[in-house]
């Protein structure tokens, strides 16, 4: 597979959970387990919104502290966030972050 189609692959797959998110689809709880849990994370900037936090099981970064690529949906009451490339499993937020979230299924 080449650049291209490896990122066409990855918009489809975000587009995809977007169009669930729209209609009032969730991630599973197995999709949520399998996915790199970020804690400690709060909201950053790049060009354009991202996540830092530290990380566990993520397929490519090591961490411990991470930045995510472009965040697309944050659903911190709900334990999740989707970025560009992934699903997060959402721990604690950071202390400096005041909003409501869902107590970890992991971790």
């Amino acid at each position: 597979m080449g650049a291209a189609d490896a990122e066409i692959a990855r918009l489809a797959a975000l587009l995809d959970d977007l169009k669930r998110l729209a209609s009032g689809g969730l991630p599973t709880d197995a999709e949520l387990r399998d996915a790199p849990f970020l804690d400690g994370w709060t909201l950053s900037q790049r060009p354009v919104p991202c996540l830092t936090g530290r990380v566990s099981g993520h397929p490519v970064l090591g961490g411990p502290t991470v930045r995510t690529s472009d965040v697309w949906a944050l659903a911190p009451g709900l334990g999740f966030a989707r970025t560009l490339s992934r699903l997060y499993a959402l721990g604690r937020p950071h202390a400096s972050v005041a909003v409501p979230f869902r107590k970890p299924a992991r971790h």
